[in-house]
């Protein structure tokens, strides 16, 4: 399509840099398309509402574009659809999104108060986290109570409002000990290219310096946690951006040209929870696309009471039901009485912060083991992080047992880690995400008997590799586990027609013994 495109945005550094995004994207669907941006501070920026959730559920933080739109001062606007209100607007919709980044949270918790709460023990006064949003603080305060190696530490919860900089300079300068932040924002900063952006007329050399100044010096002087989704969902769409026009706009085909439709769809299966919800209920809901079907969490509050959820679509059937309850095994307590895990001779035991670290169990890290106060844990499941917090071990995030992916997303945020291992058993499966460093090793009696048994939930790969030696007709049973590394080796020794990915031995039981 020729002519010129107006886009329009917040003038804050990142939805610029969210305009240049969107507009990147559509010129290399088009390259002879003009764009000419428009920026403004929006008057949610302004607000001194101490709720997030009801500034967003007002429109506040984009009506000020919305109404350009309407009057035709611009042809798209590109907002963070987590800020969009769940009602369409009157003449408006979203037409598009780009792929999603990071859904997640992190929170950022400056180091010199953790080490005060380290020295007055019982005592401490507390931490003091900023962020304005109910959807954040009610499932928070029930994680950190068990993710974070101190105990009996008070949380309290201060309004924080501006854009990401205003957010962290009020970090660094001590308005708050803590601060919840998405991921999303801190990786577009990061990422962004000053000389892309000045080309584009987006941004300036200098400003986008001085915001990647700000983010570094707060990542510097702070601990980092990457919130898990399934114990701290975020806000629907969050991650996600949103291309807004008229519905009668002759830009609809282009927008639909770049849409990428498994973003859309996510996205849209989350603020449709979230409507049934209610607007004035604090929700974070989260649904994920792996490539057998979409994970989904939510916790919060519904009808005044608290709320959790989690659910596997998957494309395609389920496992037919067993004849009887009998006839179904987890697993969970054989595991346990046959297993032992026997530590390497040799294995290391001090790591330094040259190093960053993926535990695929809490075992993993031998006991006693050194950790630099700079080094990032990263552990395959949420049982792992809890053991070692437990431990006195800080641990930075989880793959959740969903598979290898999020440690990757996290390596640019600790920078002083040159070298990232993976600590497993001997036989552990090797994604080669990182340098593979065994620990300890498998000792496991003979399975015990499983006659009259036709579902087995399976809780790790080496479990299902010794049934398989001992019991070979298991082949032709009906088959589950997690969706993680557990997945991927199963995929490898059974029919597939015959496996199905749970997010637990508990989920597995409820679907097939409703």
């Amino acid at each position: 399509m020729s002519g010129e495109l107006r886009i329009g945005a917040r003038r804050s550094p990142l939805a610029r840099i969210q305009a240049q995004l969107a507009g990147a994207a559509l010129r290399a669907h088009d390259p002879g398309l003009r764009i000419r941006y428009v920026f403004l501070e929006a008057s949610g920026d302004r607000s001194a509402e101490p709720s997030a959730a009801l500034v967003t559920a007002r429109g506040g933080v984009t009506e000020d574009l919305g109404r350009l739109l309407d009057a035709g001062a611009i042809d798209l606007a590109v907002h963070s659809w987590k800020d969009l209100p769940l009602p369409a607007r009157a003449a408006t919709d979203v037409f598009a999104s780009l792929p999603r980044a990071d859904a997640r949270d992190v929170l950022l918790i400056r180091r010199d108060r953790l080490d005060a709460c380290a020295r007055a023990g019982a005592g401490a006064r507390g931490l003091t986290i900023l962020s304005s949003s109910a959807r954040r603080r009610l499932p928070l305060e029930r994680f950190l109570g068990w993710a974070l190696p101190l105990r009996d530490v008070p949380v309290r919860f201060a309004p924080v409002r501006g854009d990401i900089g205003t957010r962290l300079r009020k970090l660094l300068r001590g308005d708050g000990d803590a601060l919840v932040i998405a991921k999303a924002a801190i990786d577009r900063l990061l990422d962004a290219d000053s000389d892309v952006l000045g080309t584009a007329g987006v941004l300036e050399a200098a400003q986008l310096v001085d915001a990647q100044r700000t983010v570094r010096e707060a990542r510097e002087a702070c601990r980092v946690l990457v919130l898990p989704l399934q114990a701290c969902p975020a806000a629907p769409a969050q991650g996600a951006l949103a291309l807004e026009a008229r519905r009668d706009s002759r830009w609809l085909p282009l927008l639909g040209a770049v849409n990428d439709h498994d973003t859309f769809e996510t996205v849209g299966a989350e603020r449709t929870l979230a409507g049934e919800v209610g607007e004035d209920e604090p929700l974070g809901v989260t649904r994920l696309r792996l490539d057998w079907g979409d994970v989904e969490f939510a916790r919060g509050v519904r009808g005044g009471e608290p709320f959790e959820h989690q659910a596997v679509h998957r494309r395609g059937p389920g496992l037919p039901p067993p004849a009887r309850a009998e006839a179904l095994w987890r697993g969970d307590l054989d595991d346990a009485r046959e297993l032992a895990r026997l530590a390497l001779p040799g294995a290391p035991r001090s790591f330094d912060d040259r190093q960053g670290l993926l535990v695929a169990r809490a075992e993993a890290l031998p006991p006693g083991s050194a950790v630099g106060s700079h080094t990032p844990v990263w552990t395959a499941g949420l049982d792992a992080w809890r053991k070692m917090a437990a431990a006195g071990y800080w641990v930075v995030g989880s793959d959740e047992s969903l598979g290898e992916t999020g440690a990757r997303a996290i390596r640019g945020w600790f920078p002083r880690a040159s070298e990232w291992l993976k600590l497993s058993h001997e036989q552990g499966h090797d994604a080669g995400v990182a340098g593979f460093v065994p620990t300890y090793r498998l000792r496991r009696s003979r399975p015990r008997p499983i006659d009259g048994r036709s579902h087995f939930f399976w809780r790790s790969g080496s479990q299902l590799r010794d049934y398989l030696a001992a019991f070979p007709g298991l082949e032709r049973a009906w088959h589950g586990c997690g969706p993680g590394n557990t997945l991927a080796i199963a995929r490898g020794l059974l029919d597939p027609q015959r496996l199905r990915p749970f997010l637990s031995g508990a989920q597995f039981r409820a679907e097939l013994l409703p």
